[in-house]
């Protein structure tokens, strides 16, 4: 038996980041149990953006603080984050009218959001087709990283740290011994026993849960996404978004290419199958053409499919659930990766000092069996 201080099941953003921010507080004895390898879950499969433009005020004081931490990771671990902005399309006054009085919300909280002529948003990307947009809205704090650079960044911080970092190790089994609230954590080789369990493991979060006959309310819903060839390096810099052309999103990678993806159908029922679909392929093409012509003969060189772990009102599930040391940070519903940070930081605080400044309440795992579900955050794709 090998006894550590914090195991966390799964090797995402949120995962790495909760270790790093431990490691970061003194706590040497952390252990990654990761089934594949690091990133190869939904953090690997995402769209690469960062936002702090939420509708609620919970979302969008994590995302200001997470932003914060991605500038500070991404110069400690040496990762570009890139804040070349979210730029919102819209398409008719109502929708521009109602991103106003998010704009003001937004900016109460510090959020330099601002709205856009038509003519100021073709300025920061001049390919996009405004001859249908009434207006914009942007924030240029908001930004990209490569999901790959980052886990692969984390992962030298954990060599070089000392944080145990097993990466192709399933955990087949989690049993709770009596008496002294010992965590039991088997893998196929070895067995581990901590007082403080974190389950990070995202889509798979309800199977982890199972083996504690716990039922943790996460379903997870295929998310696709595509990449298309290279384009001139600069092309489109910010995140653009089209809620009027499916909830589409797009931006360009470091390497040139266009990723981004569009709504998920409200037939989609809850899955963990990752079979790409043409009926995507044919929906996102005319939604990227649309918003900029030029995309409308783009070749789509991969395409694949990712998990939103879709929480029941949408929200994450941040904190001690049902059994003493026993935490959830699962159920973001498509914004872990954006969040890692601010949730590293604020399960840190809140499994070694019982609280964290950060607003992890409005989270509360357990609001679900209370029947207290919180407004939906902003989603797109």
């Amino acid at each position: 038996m090998i006894d550590k201080d914090v195991i966390i099941i799964g090797g995402g953003s949120t995962g790495l980041a909760i270790a790093y921010y431990l490691a970061q507080k003194g706590v040497t004895e952390v252990l990654i149990l990761e089934k594949d390898y690091v990133g190869s879950g939904s953090t690997g499969r995402c769209g690469s953006g960062i936002r702090a433009q939420f509708n609620d005020r919970p979302t969008v004081e994590m995302m200001k603080r997470a932003e914060t931490g991605w500038n500070q990771l991404s110069e400690e671990l040496g990762f570009e984050f890139n804040q070349s902005g979210y730029l919102y399309l819209h398409y008719t006054e109502e929708d521009l009218n109602q991103y106003r009085e998010m704009r003001d919300f937004q900016n109460s909280l510090g959020v330099p959001t601002e709205i856009l002529s038509p003519e100021e948003a073709k300025g920061i990307c001049e390919l996009i087709d405004i001859s249908d947009v009434v207006g914009a809205s942007f924030n240029p704090e908001d930004g990209k990283a490569h999901p790959f650079e980052v886990v692969t960044a984390f992962r030298k911080f954990f060599r070089e740290s000392g944080v145990e970092l097993k990466e192709g190790t399933e955990v087949v089994d989690v049993n709770l011994r009596k008496g002294d609230g010992l965590k039991l954590v088997e893998t196929r080789d070895k067995t581990y026993q901590t007082t403080t369990l974190v389950n990070a493991a995202g889509g798979w979060a309800p199977k982890i849960g199972n083996m504690l006959n716990l039922d943790i309310p996460v379903e997870p819903y295929r998310h696709q996404a595509i990449i298309t060839e290279p384009f001139q390096q600069g092309s489109i810099e910010p995140m653009i978004i089209s809620m009027h052309h499916e909830d589409a999103y797009l931006t360009q990678t470091p390497r040139g290419g266009i990723i981004g993806g569009v709504g998920t159908p409200d037939w989609e029922q809850p899955t963990y199958d990752m079979t790409e679909s043409l009926e995507f392929e044919k929906r996102v093409s005319e939604a990227f053409g649309s918003i900029i012509p030029g995309l409308k003969r783009a070749r789509i060189l991969r395409h694949w499919a990712g998990y939103y772990a879709m929480s029941p009102d949408g929200n994450p599930l941040l904190g001690e659930y049902k059994i003493p040391g026993h935490y959830l940070a699962a159920g973001f519903s498509g914004h872990g990766y954006m969040m890692a940070p601010s949730v590293g930081e604020g399960l840190a605080d809140l499994i070694l000092e019982g609280a964290s400044d950060l607003p992890l309440d409005y989270y509360d795992p357990e609001r679900v069996d209370r029947g207290e579900l919180r407004q939906g955050a902003l989603q797109m794709g």
